[in-house]
């Protein structure tokens, strides 16, 4: 007898451990927080900018200086560049563009005199104002807006002095135009004067590209044909002279996409790029071409009017082709369930298992964006959605 129960205690034992595993293991729950979180349908590629760009002075013979500074705004009729033939004397050439600013300043006082007619108490405010002004900036060492400074200053005496009827010791303009007019006689040379045709962003450089492709026959790119223009990207062109004024609030980029990936896209459809070497943000674009398909690649061309610095200065970019954004809670793919052909998610609440429908907005193979299907039996953040368990039972108790 004493030998019988010896052998029961140790199958009495191992019963035990099997009911213990099978309700540690047999039951394991596995669960995730809900969030909200978005996905995107997204292509990375390479772009081509296109832009409407005004050449100056290409292929001109002599020294091209800029007299506005690269990516500066500048108006239709500014000044933008001289050219200057043969050889000049650059202390000469440093006068001549001194004097030729003091000018165009001049003119800009007088202009912007015209409202202080018969007002002298109004000019001695201004003069009084930009003396402290010069004053500061000579302290501070902006040596560049003292001179601009001075020009005014003159010319704010030179009006009171009109103003009260007293006759001024010189006509500082024609003064300065004689000037000009000498030490252009003495440099000999040509010199040629580049103004803005249209209002834009200056660029003291060009790249060739200008005349290649353009706004008005981007439209007939093709895959193979983009694919030649962005396999130049790292070879050497030679230089070529001139500058240009660029419009700022509207460019092109041209990328060439998997043909199979833009099911539903067409021409006016609004999606998004991400310039992610310049700038964080994505930016909305439109659709405005997209070729025949060749060797399973389309060319899309997109119209962009976000201003992004240094974009303009760049021809060839790196971008993310955002097709799509979805929003909605991120789930596991493996925590989707169907019940009753009905799309859902298990989650626990109160201790016990509830079957909650949803909508599949997007998925990928191990993450999806979902939203309630029921409005009556809704996703409620920070649920605890159900990845995995032993069985699932509606009410099921939980531990």
């Amino acid at each position: 007898m004493k030998r019988k129960i010896n052998i029961l205690i140790p199958i009495f034992v191992i019963l035990i451990l099997i009911y213990v595993l099978r309700s540690t293991f047999g039951s394991r729950v596995q669960v995730e927080t809900l969030y909200r979180g978005s996905m995107e349908d997204v292509i990375n590629t390479k772009g081509l900018v296109v832009k409407y760009e005004t050449v100056l002075a290409q292929g001109v013979s002599g020294t091209i200086e800029a007299s506005a500074a690269n990516g500066a705004r500048v108006a239709a009729g500014e000044e933008v560049a001289v050219v200057y033939s043969g050889e000049v004397d650059p202390e000469l050439k440093n006068q001549l563009e001194q004097i030729h600013r003091k000018i165009v300043q001049i003119e800009k006082n007088k202009t912007d005199l015209s409202t202080f007619n018969g007002d002298v108490a109004r000019l001695e405010q201004q003069i009084t104002a930009k003396t402290a002004e010069l004053i500061e900036s000579s302290i501070n060492g902006n040596m560049a807006y003292v001179a601009e400074l001075q020009y005014a200053i003159e010319a704010l005496c030179q009006k009171k002095a009109e103003v009260s009827g007293q006759d001024a010791a010189t006509d500082t303009l024609q003064e300065l135009q004689t000037q000009m007019a000498d030490i252009e006689s003495r440099i000999g040379a040509t010199q040629h004067r580049i103004c803005a045709s249209t209002p834009g962003i200056f660029s003291v450089t060009t790249d060739g590209y200008e005349s290649l492709i353009t706004p008005y026959n981007m439209m007939e790119l093709t895959p193979s044909a983009l694919q030649e223009l962005l396999a130049q990207e790292n070879e050497k062109k030679e230089k070529v002279s001139g500058c240009k004024v660029m419009q700022n609030f509207r460019y092109f980029i041209a990328v060439n996409l998997p043909a199979d990936r833009l099911s539903g896209l067409r021409i006016d459809s609004m999606v998004q790029v991400r310039f992610y070497d310049l700038f964080a943000s994505p930016v909305k674009a439109k659709v405005l071409y997209m070729s025949p398909t060749e060797e399973e690649q389309c060319t899309v061309v997109l119209e962009v009017n976000q201003h992004i610095d240094s974009l303009l200065e760049s021809r060839f970019v790196n971008l993310d082709f955002v097709k799509s954004r979805y929003d909605g809670y991120r789930v596991s793919v493996k925590a989707i369930r169907t019940k009753d052909n009905v799309n859902g998610v298990y989650v626990r609440r109160d201790g016990s298992l509830h079957f909650i429908p949803v909508t599949i907005i997007y998925n990928t193979q191990d993450v999806a964006i979902v939203d309630s299907a029921d409005k009556e039996l809704p996703l409620r953040l920070y649920d605890e959605v159900v990845v995995s368990a032993g069985s699932y039972e509606e009410g099921k108790l939980l531990s």
